[in-house]
């Protein structure tokens, strides 16, 4: 645990594909470093895509991944980092009030929507530290960002129930369908819930 366990830390929000540049070079290599040791026992998806994947798919352009970085003695340190990209939603297998509810006047079976693909806290950071709700947060700045250039109404997260409960439910998400679970977590429940980005 770093620091005071019941207190905020301090941080700065940063894009991988900002920090690329080569004026930024000590703290990229810095933060390739702390995403390579990332340690989230709370789920090994997100731990290995931190790990492992998250070059990948930054270089894919499928997604980008903003890292929550905040000061070490010596250096700095990876406390969280969420995705942000594109995907598609599908209303068919909402209820008729939620698809209501989400639609309004405008209705549609498909759309484009926003999604936050991967949202994750480390290990060595407790959630009075850095709390989940912090950490939503700035992804959704980011989304409404996007918003004010290209529209878009949805944004999309693919969840365990228990973290849709906890978390996005009282951020304003309704649960729209079951969602497959990731490679190798098949004995988990997941579910995809949506939010309308205006309402925030």
């Amino acid at each position: 645990m770093t620091g005071d366990p019941a207190e905020r830390i301090s941080y700065d929000v940063f894009a991988l594909a900002d920090i690329r540049h080569e004026k930024y070079r000590d703290l990229s290599d810095a933060v390739d470093q702390r995403l390579a040791e990332f340690r989230c026992h709370r789920s090994a998806h997100l731990q290995d895509f931190a790990r492992a994947k998250v070059r990948k798919w930054e270089g894919h352009g499928h997604s980008r991944t903003y890292v929550i970085v905040t000061a070490r003695e010596d250096s700095i340190d990876v406390a969280g980092f969420f995705t942000v990209g594109m995907t598609a939603l599908n209303f068919e297998n909402a209820a008729p009030s939620v698809r209501k509810k989400l639609m309004g006047d405008v209705s549609m079976s498909h759309t484009g929507a926003y999604s936050i693909a991967e949202l994750a806290r480390a290990d060595d950071y407790s959630s009075e530290q850095l709390p989940g709700a912090t950490i939503l947060d700035e992804a959704k700045g980011v989304i409404k960002r996007a918003r004010a250039y290209v529209a878009g109404r949805f944004v999309v997260v693919d969840a365990r129930v228990e973290v849709f409960e906890r978390l996005y439910a009282p951020a304003g998400f309704k649960r729209v369908d079951v969602a497959s679970p990731p490679i190798g977590m098949d004995d988990v429940e997941f579910v995809t819930a949506c939010a309308v980005v205006k309402d925030w």
